[in-house]
């Protein structure tokens, strides 16, 4: 009887087996991986931003750029991407890199979020390679800037763990995914400057996140940002609770400390609320860096934004 239970129990475990997704990454062997930041190496999940991705480039032309530049409404732009080897690859990984767009901001759900741009198949030697897929002048809307989202796609080199509506999670769980998203704003003395930021919940349900504005390299002017009414009254009904701004108009805020946060921000189910950051100085400054970041309840990240202001390429 021990003896045919036990192979009862051996055959379901071995069917068990072939219905269960791996959980375990794509051998080092054959792992093609994308970086999430300049300090990734592929590791699953990665750690550090996940919102600029080095390995996604935006050029003007079909000939690669030295540094990534904004996209240019109605005309055709080309984005280049790196896609990388562990050490110690052994032969090719062929698959397919899918590129997405979004509007700028973060939690972005996935796929209802992202428009696809385009698609191309791709061969990666163990030396890595770059893809380049032509962004269509028709599908860049504006002005604006945007998020930019690269997936590889290989039987060979599979996702590790299973694709979420949480895009942040998705792009830090599999190396085979990253995101980009970079506006480059240029100020001039009186001449105020607003750009936009998308704060989302990629959730089905209602949710209540942080937001984050950080400067690493201080801006020598002012930046105010505007919640606008309706995000206004649902965070004031919830306690209100921020640190590093001063109010300065009916909606708006302006940040006063290198690190300012808004706490408790409801958000509904998919929800996509834009709000507006205006950057102005009365003299010239000079170049200068600022994040904007969302954090749920858990303080799990659900992406962001990079402002780049006055940097000279």
């Amino acid at each position: 009887m021990r003896a045919r239970l036990a192979t009862a129990l051996a055959a379901l475990l071995a069917a068990a087996a072939l219905i269960a997704p791996a959980v375990n990454a794509t051998p080092y062997q054959r792992d093609a991986y994308m970086r999430d930041n300049l300090s990734d190496v592929g590791n699953e999940p990665s750690s550090g931003s996940i919102y600029q991705s080095p390995d996604i480039k935006v050029c003007s032309t079909p000939v690669l750029c030295a540094v990534s530049q904004n996209p240019i409404v109605g005309v055709n732009n080309y984005v280049f991407v790196d896609i990388k080897r562990k050490p110690g690859g052994i032969g090719n990984v062929d698959g397919t890199l899918h590129l997405y767009r979004s509007n700028l901001g973060g939690g972005t759900p996935w796929p209802s979020g992202w428009t696809h741009i385009g698609s191309a198949g791709a061969t990666v030697p163990v030396s890595g390679t770059t893809v380049m897929i032509t962004w269509p002048g028709w599908n860049v809307p504006g002005p604006a800037h945007f998020c930019l989202l690269a997936r590889w796609v290989s039987s060979a080199d599979p996702m590790t763990f299973a694709e979420g509506s949480n895009t942040q999670a998705n792009a830090q769980n599999n190396n085979n995914i990253v995101w980009r998203n970079v506006d480059s704003v240029r100020v001039t003395p009186n001449q105020p400057v607003r750009v936009p930021y998308t704060i989302g919940n990629p959730e089905r349900g209602e949710a209540i996140q942080t937001l984050l504005v950080e400067q690493p390299v201080p801006f020598g002017g002012t930046v105010v940002l505007d919640l606008g009414r309706e995000l206004l009254d649902r965070w004031k009904a919830g306690g209100g609770r921020a640190a590093g701004v001063q109010q300065v108009g009916e909606t708006q805020f302006q940040v006063v400390d290198t690190r300012a946060r808004f706490d408790g921000v409801p958000l509904k189910g998919e929800e996509r609320i834009e709000v507006a950051l205006t950057f102005s100085t009365r003299q010239e400054v000079g170049p200068a860096e600022l994040h904007v970041r969302q954090l749920d309840a858990r303080g799990q990240e659900l992406g962001g934004a990079q402002y780049l202001i006055n940097q000279k390429y």
